[in-house]
């Protein structure tokens, strides 16, 4: 992967096996070479082929930050009062 992108950027490309636009990941082959893989199906991914999308950006491909059901892991999160926003962007109760 490319040291060169921030850490909050994810790759996505563009999935042959799929045919579709996806998010990648690093895995290693059976010599132990990196190689990135779709992860809707793990078909291998060409690297000249990833771009790079922010959070943001990766909603147009139906991906999206979800809170884990427990909430976003502060004391009290998930009792309604939790201050970041909900998965519909409203701002999630506070008691």
């Amino acid at each position: 992967m490319d040291s060169e992108h921030p850490a909050t950027d994810f790759p996505v490309t563009h999935c042959p096996s799929c045919d579709t636009e996806v998010l990648c990941h690093l895995d290693l082959d059976e010599r132990d070479t990196e190689i990135l893989r779709c992860v809707e199906c793990s078909a291998a991914i060409d690297a000249a082929s990833v771009r790079w999308l922010d959070l943001h950006d990766l909603e147009e491909l139906g991906y999206g930050y979800v809170l884990p059901p427990g909430g976003c892991g502060r004391p009290g999160c998930g009792n309604g009062r939790c201050g970041r926003a909900s998965p519909d962007g409203d701002a999630e109760p506070q008691a």
